[in-house]
This record gives C-alpha cells, structure tokens and sequence, in this order.
C-alpha cells in the first residue's frame, strides 16, 4: 500500500495534541505522510508545521487542496466550520476524517454523508472514545453480560471548573454550543453504538451558564479542560466572549421506551466526574466503577468485572485517536468495515439539534420536527 497523503484543517490543540501524534504513529509504520496543514491564524499553521516537520504550511485551506491534492483529510476546525470544509475536501477527491460532531443540525450532517457518496469517497466521523478502554470494556461487558432490554441510563462528565480557553469553543459564532457538543456527543454517541442505535425521539434539556461569566473569579484548570498535553500557539480568551452553555442537563428518549438522563459541563459547582450506567430487565453496568448488578437466583449480586486493556496505545494521550486511525486506514484497505455508520451518526447529530432547540424554546423537541429528518 502506498504512503496516505494526509492534510490537516485546523491546527488547534486536537490537531497538536490528538490527530498528529497519530499520524506520527502511521508515519513510523510507513503508512502515512502529513503533506500540509492550513490555519486562518498563519502563525498557528506556521508553528504546527515546524514542531511536526510538515512541508507544507497555509492560511487559505482551499489553497492546500487545490495545490496538495491529499488523499485524506482531517477537518479539525471549530464546529460550525466542519461542514463546510469537509464538503470542500470531499469535492476536492479527499477521504475525510471530521472532528465531532460533525455537524450541529441534521440537514447539514445529511448534506456531508449525502456529498461523500456522489463523490465517491468516505467522511470519518471522529467518534474516538470508541476506541477509548472504558468504552471498550463497556461495550465488550454489555454483549457478555445478558442485561436483557435496556430501558435507562445515567450519563454524565462533570467538569468542575474545566471551561476551554484557548480556540473559539466559547464563542457560538464559531462552535455553536459548548460541552453538549463537546464532551456529550461522544457519551451519547457511545450509547447508542453499544445498544443498537436506537432512535432519538424527543429531547427535553436546560442549558445554563452562570459561572463562566464571573470571569477572573474562577480559576480555571486547561487539563481538566481537555488539553492533557497543554497547547500551543493558543488564541487568547476573553470570558466576555463567553456565549454558549457551560453545562447541559436534560433527559432523552429513545425508541423503545428508553430513557437517558444526562449532565454534560465544563463549570458546575460539583465534583469533577464520569457516570455511565445502563439498566436493562435483567441486570445492569456501572461502566466507571466496572460493576454488574443482576440476580444470581434470587439472591442480589453485585460482581467487580477485571478489565484487562492489553492494546498498545493505553498510556498515550488520546489513545483513541491512536486505533481510530489505524481503523480508518484499514477501511480504505478494504480490509475492515466502518466502526462509526452514517446511520448512527445522524441519530446522534438529531440529539443535538434537539438539545439546542429544546433549552431555547423551553420545551421537548422531537426529531420529527427537525427538517429533512426521515428523508431518503
């Protein structure tokens, strides 16, 4: 197989921290190359390039495209620019990998999956912490475990003062909303993968953002806001620029008569975080504490599940852009199918639309309200 030609969208931190040391694994294996970056901060685009010996360097993306012609790219912008430059990358006869979520409306992301099709290449969305071991455990212990029918679940990542300051994730204008779509897309999308993607019928959730406006007051932690391995060339934040919720909390329902609670936040007055339990008609799982609760007879059990993660990427940071990789380069092998379906990732995209429309207009929003939704 010949080197993958791959050109990066976006040199932000998941770009710096995420998407480059996993090429960088590729790079080693001989299986990939990076052959340009492009940033509209010049000096971002400038500085990724020399800390990971990229050739190539730009300020206008379509330049990158028109010049580079890569085999992949990965769109690794703010949210509200993912459709656009993955469209264009997909027109340009590019494979793409987007960042999620991949878009914030269902017609958009409809739009995306619909324009790879007629152009004969693939968009990834970038659905990592499938790969991540909690999920890995989670989804391998739901399958061995018998739970039966999943009828509830508790998800949540509390941040307690963990609030982005660097890049445009505050700012609606470039992101569109904050850690519904920043850190609940990817429990949400988790769920749904390990239950059977159960459709998203309706969604009733609030969205607040008390905190983030008192400013100096707070002090603010960036690796419990994401960026484990810091970041670089960080665009100065401005919490007066602050205008998306800081937390998001709310209940789903899914097909089935199925219920998800959830709370996603980057500032809460509580504990930092995680819960994932599913409950079904015959047991359930506490995936962060690997517990199992089903009857043994009559008799009330509660098991300690030994989880045992013996891949190789477990100590990197954003391991799961590690294997999420190597994955998306076996798909274009032909050697393996597509883990995250376009199927699935519109069900996900309903739930945030949904989410953002219902904390607006103060009600519960169905999908079927949504415009195209159920459209072939």
């Amino acid at each position: 197989m010949k080197k993958v030609r791959i050109a990066i969208i976006g040199a932000g931190m998941i770009a710096n921290s995420a998407h480059l040391p996993a090429i960088g694994n590729l790079k080693r294996q001989e299986l990939a190359e990076v052959v340009g970056v492009a940033d509209i901060r010049p000096e971002a685009a400038r500085e990724t390039a020399q800390r990971y010996d990229i050739p190539k360097w730009y300020e206008d993306p379509q330049q990158m495209l028109d010049e580079l012609k890569p085999d992949l790219v990965s769109v690794c912008t703010p949210n509200v620019y993912h459709k656009e430059w993955s469209i264009k990358a997909l027109e340009a006869g590019a494979h793409v990998m987007c960042e999620k979520p991949i878009a914030l409306t269902y017609q958009d992301a409809k739009e995306m999956f619909e324009t790879a099709e007629r152009c004969g290449r693939i968009l990834f969305p970038c659905q990592s912490r499938r790969w991540s071991p909690d999920m890995v455990f989670a989804h391998d212990a739901i399958s061995q475990a018998d739970i039966g029918k999943p009828y509830f679940a508790d998800i949540s990542f509390v941040r307690r003062y963990g609030i982005p300051t660097w890049g445009m994730f505050h700012m609606k204008e470039h992101n569109g909303g904050g850690p519904f779509c920043d850190l609940g897309v990817h429990f949400i999308d988790a769920l749904l993968w390990m239950t059977g993607n159960p459709r998203v019928e309706a969604v009733s959730g609030k969205a607040f953002d008390y905190l983030a406006k008192q400013g100096n007051d707070i002090l603010l932690s960036i690796k419990e806001s994401g960026a484990y391995t810091g970041v670089f060339t960080p665009r100065p934040y401005d919490h007066r620029e602050f205008n998306v919720e800081e937390s998001a909390m709310g209940t789903i329902r899914l097909e089935g008569n199925f219920l998800v609670n959830f709370r996603f936040t980057w500032a809460l007055n509580y504990p930092t975080s995680k819960s994932f339990l599913l409950c079904g008609d015959r047991g359930g799982i506490d995936v962060e504490n690997f517990m199992l609760y089903k009857n043994v007879g009559h008799y009330q059990a509660e098991t300690k599940l030994k989880f045992f993660d013996n891949r190789p990427y477990t100590d990197k940071a954003f391991d799961g852009h590690w294997y999420m990789y190597e994955h998306v380069l076996k798909v274009l092998e032909g050697k393996e199918e597509r883990v995250v379906k376009p199927e699935e990732t519109l069900n996900i995209v309903s739930a945030i639309e949904c989410f953002y429309r219902s904390a607006e207009e103060n009600r519960e929003v169905a999908s079927a309200e949504l415009k195209d939704y159920g459209k072939a």
